[in-house]
């Protein structure tokens, strides 16, 4: 990457948040004025409720507001994925548009990064009183899943709140991976973390975007991506099974011989079919889960399509079109 010189890069990926653009902005240039030079970078994914249109005023009218918009909605890490490839800061800070993380942190973490950490992390404590359960629970049981399942370590109460430096920007940016999750592959690379306790804040406007089914499939992709313990699972499983199989074999031989009375091989074959049965589905399926990411790593897809950007908008992104045809 050439040389910017830009200090910061922020980077907000954004799904229907076109009331919070306006308080967002205002409250980030008052932190990070004092810090350097910096710009904002918006990744819009695939919005309908007017976001692309708020961050096309933003950018008209401030020069330090960048966006990308993408032609439909991707997902929250595909849009964190598009926001480190395009951002040109020294330091990229990724922070959600919603409010819930205090933009007043970022000086801290910039303080833990010039005293040598590659990567910050924002800490979340205190929040059982101000996130709604679902969401605490939900977070928790990853983290612990992910802990437990996965080759690295994630704290509970981590967020998507942090800073990484440009090496570590670059490292990720390097890896291709279909399926990529942010707050474990950074911790995977090894470099040095600090992290830095803050305080949620309630969401003031528009409602949380995470069904549970979208925390479900975010659990699935970091243990996925991250570990193949799952697979070795199956194998003690398939033991276990091998295990209760032989037992339930000795237990129809005693009591054939030597129990009065006994309805010959009824109980210890509907036994047999119900373990095996739920056991053999539980393998597949985790073989399944693998198998279908490893088909979408072949298919080499794009991890997101990119509909607009603010360089389109001033004329910049027709240039680079044309061009090449002339």
């Amino acid at each position: 990457m050439a040389a910017s010189p830009l200090d910061f890069s922020i980077v907000l990926p954004a799904y229907n948040e076109a009331p919070n653009v306006a308080p967002m902005l205002a409250a980030l240039h008052e932190v990070l004025v004092p810090l350097g030079c910096f710009e904002i970078l918006y990744i819009d994914d695939g919005s309908n409720d007017g976001t692309l249109d708020a961050l096309r005023h933003a950018a008209a009218a401030d020069p330090t507001v960048r966006y990308v918009s993408f032609t439909r909605n991707f997902g929250h890490e595909a849009a964190l994925r598009a926001g480190l490839r395009h951002a040109h800061g020294h330091a990229i800070i990724v922070i959600d548009a919603d409010l819930e993380q205090p933009p007043g942190l970022i000086p801290d973490l910039v303080k833990q990064w010039r005293a040598g950490f590659k990567i910050v992390t924002g800490q979340r404590v205190g929040y059982e009183s101000t996130v709604p359960w679902f969401k605490r629970v939900t977070s928790r049981l990853y983290s612990r899943f992910l802990d437990t399942l996965g080759d690295v370590h994630i704290d509970p109460g981590s967020a998507n709140y942090m800073l990484l430096d440009r090496v570590v920007v670059d490292a990720v940016n390097r890896i291709e991976d279909q399926d990529l999750v942010l707050r474990g592959v950074v911790r995977w690379l090894g470099y040095p973390v600090g992290s830095v306790p803050f305080r949620q804040s309630l969401r003031q406007r528009g409602g949380t975007r995470y069904s549970l089914r979208r925390v479900i499939e975010l659990a699935v992709t970091g243990i996925a991506t991250h570990s193949v313990r799952p697979l070795r699972f199956a194998i003690w499983l398939a033991l276990a099974v091998a295990a209760v199989g032989a037992g339930l074999v000795v237990y129809s031989i005693v009591s054939f011989f030597f129990v009065q009375r006994t309805v010959a091989g009824w109980t210890s074959i509907m036994a047999a079919i119900a373990i095996l049965g739920a056991a053999q589905l539980l393998v597949l399926g985790i073989v399944g889960e693998y198998v279908g990411r490893i088909l979408r790593e072949t298919c080499k897809r794009p991890s997101y399509v990119v509909s607009e950007t603010e360089a389109d908008r001033r004329g910049e992104g027709v240039e680079r079109i044309v061009r090449p045809a002339e």
